[in-house]
């Protein structure tokens, strides 16, 4: 769906009013790519209103307070009795419209952040002499596990009898253990298992590592690298508030 952009012209006979925010800017640009600019977004809440009610959003853009005003209609309830732990209480609704040049200041915005961004990256990438390592995974299931458990927390953990120095910079090429496609990532031990710690039971040898990147766009790229469906909970970076 194509979100129309005209003006405020409807709004002004909406009497229920719904102000959307959103939990960090990452949940924001999340929400945004995948739902919004397509015309709809889930909203959790354990007062869904009316099916096909017409809403008046305002979506508030994290740290920043500023606010995009659109059009909505609900199309789908899910009640609390209907709701379970993969399905929560709330209401799916439908954008008709945008105010003008609400389009036009959300993707703005997001351009702002995510230059921003790359500019602080592009800044450590400068300062930084470091070391490379090259980790492949066995087979792609492994390589999903990894991102499930580990990635998309923004670390990993890599077995190894030498690792290196807490503190420690250095760049990570991740190898695709199908297409051998490969990608760049920064990261910094925060932890070593040496090898005498190792032979307690449940541990291993190797060091733990966080990326010092995990930007919308990196996130992006390294789901694309994995080239494998993960479920996102619907509506869990909105927060509602009702007045």
């Amino acid at each position: 769906m194509v979100l129309k952009d005209n003006g405020r012209r409807k709004l002004a006979r909406i009497k229920i009013r719904l102000k959307v925010r959103f939990k960090d800017t990452e949940s924001f640009i999340s929400e945004y790519t995948h739902n919004i600019s397509k015309g709809g977004l889930f909203i959790r809440t354990q007062k869904p209103c009316g099916l096909r009610d017409k809403v008046e959003l305002v979506l508030i853009m994290p740290e920043s307070e500023e606010s995009v005003v659109a059009l909505g209609e609900v199309i789908h309830i899910v009640t609390p009795d209907q709701a379970n732990e993969q399905t929560p209480a709330g209401m799916g609704i439908q954008i008709l419209e945008l105010e003008t040049g609400g389009r036009e200041r959300i993707e703005k915005f997001i351009q702002g952040i995510l230059k921003n961004q790359q500019d602080i990256l592009g800044r450590r990438k400068h300062q930084r002499v470091e070391a490379k390592i090259r980790v492949k995974f066995e087979s792609k299931e492994a390589l999903v596990e990894e991102f499930i458990h580990n990635f998309s927390h923004g670390g990993i953990f890599i077995q190894t009898e030498r690792p290196r120095e807490v503190g420690e910079q250095f760049a990570i090429t991740l190898v695709h253990p199908d297409n051998s496609r490969e990608m760049l990532l920064h990261g910094e031990v925060v932890r070593v298992v040496a090898k005498a710690e190792a032979e307690k039971p449940g541990h291993l040898p190797g060091m733990g590592i966080k990326f010092l990147e995990m930007d919308p766009y990196t996130r992006n790229e390294l789901e694309k690298f994995i080239k494998a469906e993960t479920t996102k909970s619907a509506g869990k970076n909105l927060i509602l508030e009702e007045g």
